[in-house]
C-alpha cells in the first residue's frame, strides 16, 4: 500500500470524526436550548395585585406586614404555585420585600387571594413618613409590585410586574 493511499484513508477518517463531533455538538445544543425553553413561561402571565396590607409587628429596625395578594389566572389551565417572591415600591421608592414557599392552586380563569408576610426596614418607613409630611400622599400613592411565581416541576419562574394606586 502506498503512503498516498494511507494518507487519504487517514484524512477521510479524520473528516468523518470531525463531522460526527460537529453533529453531536449540534444535537447537544438543540437539546440544551429546548430544555431551557421549557423552563420559561410561555402562556399568558398571571396578574398579581395588592388587596390589603396589615401591620403585624413593629420593631425598631424592622416592621412586618401581612399582605393579601390577588393572583388572577387568565389561562385555560390550572396554575399550581409552589412559591413566590416580590419587591414592593411606593411612589418609586423601595418599601418592602416578601418570599413564601406556600403551595396553592389558582384554577383556570379564576382568582385566589393569598396571605404572606412582607418586611421593611426603618429607613423605608422613615422615607415614606417624610413624603407623607411633605403632602405627597394627599391624593393617594402609586405602588409597583415586582417579583415572580414558581410553578410546576421542575419549577418554572413566572415573572410579574404590576402597578396600581391607593387613594
Amino acid at each position: 500500500m502506498s503512503s498516498d493511499c494511507v494518507g487519504r484513508k487517514g484524512a477521510e477518517t479524520m473528516r468523518r470524526k470531525f463531522v460526527s463531533v460537529c453533529f453531536l455538538w449540534v444535537v447537544f445544543f438543540a437539546v440544551f436550548v429546548s430544555g431551557c425553553a421549557s423552563l420559561m413561561w410561555m402562556g399568558e402571565k398571571p396578574r398579581v395585585d395588592i388587596v390589603n396590607i396589615i401591620p403585624t409587628e413593629m420593631r425598631l429596625m424592622e416592621q412586618t406586614f401581612m399582605m393579601e395578594l390577588r393572583i388572577q389566572n387568565p389561562t385555560e389551565t390550572d396554575l399550581v404555585i409552589n412559591g413566590l417572591f416580590f419587591d414592593l415600591e411606593i411612589n418609586g421608592q423601595p418599601f418592602a420585600r416578601g418570599v413564601s414557599n406556600q403551595s396553592f392552586k389558582v384554577e383556570r380563569l379564576s382568582t385566589k387571594i393569598v396571605k404572606m408576610e412582607a418586611y421593611t426596614g426603618l429607613t423605608s418607613i422613615l422615607r415614606q413618613l417624610s413624603e407623607l409630611r411633605k403632602g405627597n400622599y394627599d391624593t393617594g400613592f402609586r405602588y409597583r409590585l415586582k417579583g415572580g411565581l414558581y410553578s410546576g416541576s421542575p419549577s418554572i419562574r413566572i415573572p410579574f410586574d404590576e402597578t396600581g394606586e391607593f387613594k
